[in-house]
C-alpha cells in the first residue's frame, strides 16, 4: 500500500511541476499559485507552450515576408 501511495504522490508531483513549467505560476491551476509568487493571475487561453511558440514563429515569418515584399517592390 505504501508503494502505491508513493507512486501516486510521485505522479501528482510530476504533473504539478509540468503545469508550473508550461504555464508559469500565474497561469498554472487557474492562477492559484500566483499569490505565492507575488504575481497577478494571468488569463488562461488553454493553449500549450508549443502552440504559443508556434504562433510567435508564424508571426515572425509573416513579418519577414512583409519586409521582403516591401524591399522587392521598391
Amino acid at each position: 500500500m505504501g508503494r502505491i501511495f508513493g507512486l501516486l504522490l510521485g505522479v501528482v508531483g510530476i504533473w504539478a511541476a509540468s503545469e508550473v513549467y508550461l504555464h508559469g505560476t500565474s497561469g498554472a491551476f487557474g492562477g492559484a499559485l500566483a499569490r505565492f509568487s507575488g504575481e497577478e493571475a494571468g488569463p488562461h487561453d488553454g493553449r500549450s507552450l508549443g502552440l504559443r511558440a508556434g504562433d510567435k514563429v508564424d508571426r515572425a515569418h509573416a513579418e519577414a515576408d512583409a519586409r521582403r515584399d516591401r524591399m522587392l517592390s521598391d
